[in-house]
């Protein structure tokens, strides 16, 4: 083989090592916490500290993209709705592309940009002023006392903030049938309750809860690892989004096929 395929070569398994080695130091870290939350339970004022930090103040953006996306979803359908008359499945169509799939991914990725970019920056900040040094200098663990609190609180954020935001573009997508297509909300409603069941329910938790997980991950794995000073914490918080959003794909495509 030629000098500049073995380069290419070498580069590649360069980049493949790069990502398995980051993989598992995320993992590494995410065990390491779940065992200092586990031995050291997490401070519910902090957890409350964190869901309103986290969660309260992501609520109004997801709603109004949530409000918009049901309205979306209708208006695509509205062609094959006029074309063959199937407005009984317009509320099942909506119900179940909200809940599996729209729902649990519109959030995953907009909480990601808005709360995992700032976990990041914010736990760079902490890393690059030595302020988890000093924690553990006084025998107190940062990962127990300030990392957990943070990850969970994360986690049941974006479980309520997924279901909250699924139950507005419904919302939204009934107004905007009622609207556009002459669709009536008891229409809509009938259709949902018929054929949207329990299991579409529980698909929206699960992936929310294993996005909350991924992204409380991947951002307190890149703001632990800044350093340097303000470029650092930069730094740290793009590369939490575009990590944590690649895992949101991916653990997205393996949760629909189990």
């Amino acid at each position: 083989m030629s000098g500049p395929g073995r380069r290419v070569i070498a580069r590649l398994g360069a980049s493949a090592l790069g990502f398995v080695r980051e993989i598992g130091a995320t993992a590494v870290l995410l065990w390491r916490v779940l065992v200092a939350a586990v031995r050291e339970r997490p401070s519910p004022r902090l957890v409350l500290l964190g869901l309103g930090h986290f969660g309260a103040e992501s609520l109004p953006v997801l709603a109004v993209t949530a409000l918009l996306t049901g309205g979306i979803l209708v208006v695509q359908s509205g062609l094959i709705v006029q074309r063959f008359g199937v407005q009984a499945l317009v509320g099942w169509g909506v119900g179940y592309g909200v809940l599996r799939q729209i729902g649990p991914l519109l959030s995953g990725l907009l909480f990601n940009g808005r709360v995992g970019s700032r976990n990041a920056a914010e736990l760079a900040a902490m890393q690059t002023r030595e302020q988890l040094v000093g924690l553990r200098a006084m025998g107190v663990d940062p990962l127990a006392a300030v990392v957990a609190p943070r990850a969970v609180a994360m986690v049941v954020a974006l479980v309520a903030l997924g279901l909250a935001s699924s139950a507005v573009a419904i919302g939204g997508g009934i107004a905007v049938a009622w609207a556009m297509l002459g669709i009536e909300p008891g229409v809509f409603l009938r259709s949902f309750q018929a054929h949207v069941t329990l299991a579409d329910l529980g698909a929206n938790v699960a992936k929310a809860f294993v996005f909350g997980v991924a992204i409380a991950a991947v951002s307190c794995r890149c703001g632990l690892e800044a350093h340097g000073g303000a470029q650092a914490v930069g730094s740290a918080a793009a590369k939490s989004v575009v990590r944590a959003a690649l895992a949101i794909i991916v653990l997205d495509l393996i949760v629909s096929l189990l």
